[in-house]
């Protein structure tokens, strides 16, 4: 593919007219020990130390130990082989969660102004390199995603809290500062490079998220990067707002005063679904989750994460009609979606669900 045709497929997805098709690549820039726990980045640390994520565990480690080993986690869990392994299973984007260190500074005074300097430097170097080298050689465009924000927005381990199981994110101006410097110099940074399509600007915000700060947040981040980029803004809900009529969300930035966005939601048949059974799920997949893609009357949809992975059992056969009917549903979202997650560490020949490597290389989703 040449410069010119991935610029058209760039201005393609921004325009609605080709929606993305793509995974997360989970687990690499923000640790995740559940995906993770075989990689040298947990090595010598304890589970309940490591399931808290990654600010953590480089507490427990130190740099003298932390820094190798998140060095070694990053340069073998997500490789060139990976986005041409993507490429070739036809999607077209990637989705790179990272933390707000990864900027390497904090402008912020208040809170815990060094909390970034805890982990483990570099990050910002594999990003480039996936967004300049690998994303562009093999056709892809690249999604960041703000998963972990300065103050932690959900208390989980994916936004590698420091006070493990709070969030306190929206209850101090500082981490909302912080995280308007972080997408604002992620903008700038890639702004030219032409598998850069856009950031979302915060993953997972939880009930405690309080709701104006975040909208607000939305708005003064827009603001910010609309001065310099047209990128692709996504914005999210509270967690538990994944329906069409949850909120004001449906009015919320509206074209044509507001352009480029996409509602961001989150689609899980696995929390709350314990107990269902493969047909339960399946007749949900083709019948609720299509109506509710159908019933959503704001900014384009978004589906940044969604799975086949689930507590049921399910055979081969079924688990096939499971990923095509979650796909079909998701045809109705104009935005797209991408898969959580693309790997596990180390799970060549697996049947995991989560992993989609190991999903499409048997054959259980089919793009």
């Amino acid at each position: 593919m040449s410069q010119s045709t991935l610029q058209n497929l760039k201005n393609d997805v921004k325009a609605g007219r080709v929606p993305m098709r793509g995974v997360n690549l989970g687990g690499w820039l923000v640790g995740e020990y559940w995906m993770t726990s075989a990689s040298p980045a947990w090595s010598g640390v304890p589970s309940d130390v490591a399931n808290h994520g990654e600010y953590k565990t480089m507490e427990y480690l130190g740099h003298a130990k932390g820094d190798n080993q998140f060095k070694q986690h990053r340069d073998t869990y997500i490789t060139e082989q990976d986005f041409r392994e993507i490429a070739a299973a036809n999607m077209n984007t990637v989705r790179i969660p990272i933390g707000y260190w990864i900027t390497g500074f904090d402008n912020q005074p208040g809170g815990d102004p060094d909390g970034w300097k805890v982990y483990a430097p570099g990050g910002i170097n594999y990003l480039d390199r996936a967004i300049r080298e690998w994303a562009p050689k093999h056709n892809l465009l690249v999604l960041i995603s703000l998963h972990a924000a300065k103050g932690s927005q959900n208390g989980n381990d994916h936004s590698s809290p420091s006070d493990p199981g709070n969030s306190h994110w929206s209850q101090y101006p500082e981490n909302v500062r912080n995280a308007l410097d972080c997408v604002e110099f992620l903008a700038r940074r890639y702004n030219n490079d032409l598998s850069f399509l856009g950031i979302g600007l915060l993953n997972e915000p939880m009930r405690t998220t309080d709701e104006g700060i975040l909208k607000q947040y939305y708005y003064d981040a827009y603001g910010r990067i609309r001065t310099f980029s047209d990128c692709m803004l996504t914005v999210a809900p509270l967690l538990y707002q994944q329906g069409p009529y949850d909120s004001d969300w449906a009015r919320f930035m509206p074209p044509p005063q507001f352009h480029g966005v996409r509602h961001e939601w989150h689609r899980y048949q696995i929390w709350g679904y314990e107990g269902w059974n493969k047909d339960q799920l399946i007749n949900y997949a083709e019948n609720q989750l299509r109506t509710d893609m159908k019933n959503w009357k704001g900014n384009w949809l978004f589906i940044g994460e969604w799975s086949i992975a689930s507590s049921a059992a399910f055979n081969d056969d079924d688990l096939r009609r499971y990923a095509r009917a979650q796909i079909a549903a998701f045809s109705e979202s104009p935005g797209g979606w991408t898969y959580w997650t693309w790997k596990f560490y180390n799970d060549d020949g697996s049947k995991n669900g989560w992993s989609m490597r190991a999903m499409i290389n048997r054959g259980l989703i089919q793009l």
